[in-house]
């Protein structure tokens, strides 16, 4: 079509699970859910070695445009709703493609409690920013049970909110400064989000007190008139005359509930991206043979016959195929998260990280080294 681009992002094309999969169970006309399933899958086919993606490719031509990646713009919702897709209709297909992203967003993009962002081809940093996108991932971490990451990553977004008042599109972390462009605020509800989901998970009232804060902020420097105003730069808190919907249908909601929360009083839900709520059905879980076929099990041998494996039932920790440089294939742990300094020293257990051989969490010893330590009483 006229004026049309073939360029889409991966959170464009691979975010549209929940919505076509709840309109086919609502209608019965599962065209819309096996769309959305196909896209998925195409997408996930085109990753790379280590389990990443880019950020934006060509539809027509099926070709990576951006290389680099992370967890934020462009890419945020793909993981998103990976792992809600497998909660909302329970394909086991869901959660080994969300399995294998996640530890590769453990793996590559993980530095203490920030994620940087990496090549796709190679794991290599590429850029050391904060995104306010980002602050959505400690709410998904909630979602998988890593509560201690997720505190980790949640703080240090709140540090940042402090610092400025509000949180700012764009913070350089390798120059501890603002992206000199991109100093703007515009009312984005991914902090609201994960602060919500960790009281959810904790009932720590600490969170309620994060809440307050960002309630304060929103009422001190962006309510006007008519509503409530984006902030053009945060240094001086100019305001813009636009106010986007999701702060109603998200920011809002989120710091709602995380006061009252009885509209989830026994009672099971799941958000959209865009804080829409859809109810968690059992009658939902019934698997379609048709659309949902295996693609990525670990392959096995036994005997010199290949077959198909969950990794969730070997022995060892999950594995993945792998090319060495001569051709030759190897397996290497995919739970194998490193730790924060190549010396292995540490101040904290968060500095630590995943054994590669156990699947075990390493912790930091009294003498401050990450290892696997047995303590005798």
């Amino acid at each position: 079509m006229e004026n049309e681009t073939t360029e889409t992002s991966t959170s464009g094309c691979g975010s549209l699970i929940l919505e076509m999969g709840t309109l086919s169970r609502l209608t019965g006309d599962f065209r819309f859910e096996k769309a959305a399933v196909h896209a998925l899958r195409k997408l996930w086919s085109m990753r790379s070695s280590l389990n990443l993606l880019g950020t934006t490719l060509d539809v027509v031509t099926g070709e990576w445009l951006e290389f680099s990646s992370g967890i934020g713009a462009g890419v945020d919702s793909f993981y998103e709703y990976l792992m809600k897709a497998y909660i909302l209709f329970g394909s086991d297909e869901f959660w080994d493609m969300f399995h294998a992203a996640y530890l590769a967003v453990q793996r590559y993009f993980r530095h203490g409690p920030w994620y940087h962002e990496a090549d796709m081809r190679n794991g290599r940093a590429t850029y050391w920013q904060l995104t306010s996108l980002q602050a959505f991932w400690p709410g998904l971490q909630i979602l998988v049970g890593d509560v201690a990451a997720a505190n980790a990553s949640h703080r240090e977004f709140f540090h940042i909110w402090q610092k400025f008042g509000v949180l700012p599109e764009r913070y350089l972390l390798d120059r501890d400064m603002l992206h000199p462009t991109e100093k703007y605020y515009p009312l984005r509800p991914e902090l609201a989000e994960s602060t919500f989901y960790l009281f959810q998970a904790t009932k720590d009232p600490w969170y309620m007190e994060v809440g307050r804060s960002i309630v304060n902020s929103l009422n001190r420097y962006t309510k006007v008139k008519g509503g409530f105003a984006s902030i053009r730069d945060v240094t001086t808190m100019q305001l813009e005359d636009h106010q986007h919907s999701f702060f109603l249908s998200e920011t809002c909601k989120y710091l709602y509930l995380l006061y009252d929360d009885a509209f989830l009083a026994g009672q099971n839900y799941i958000f959209t991206t865009e804080g829409h709520p859809l109810p968690i059905r059992s009658s939902w879980h019934e698997k379609l043979p048709e659309y949902y076929v295996q693609h990525n099990c670990t392959r096995a041998k036994s005997k010199g016959h290949a077959f198909r494996v969950s990794s969730m039932t070997q022995q060892l920790c999950p594995a993945t195929t792998r090319t060495l440089n001569n051709g030759g294939p190897y397996l290497e742990s995919a739970c194998h998260v490193p730790d924060f300094r190549i010396d292995h020293s540490c101040r904290t257990d968060d500095e630590c990280g995943t054994d590669s051989t156990t699947c075990r969490k390493r912790t930091c010893s009294v003498a401050g080294y990450c290892g696997l330590w047995v303590f005798v009483d």
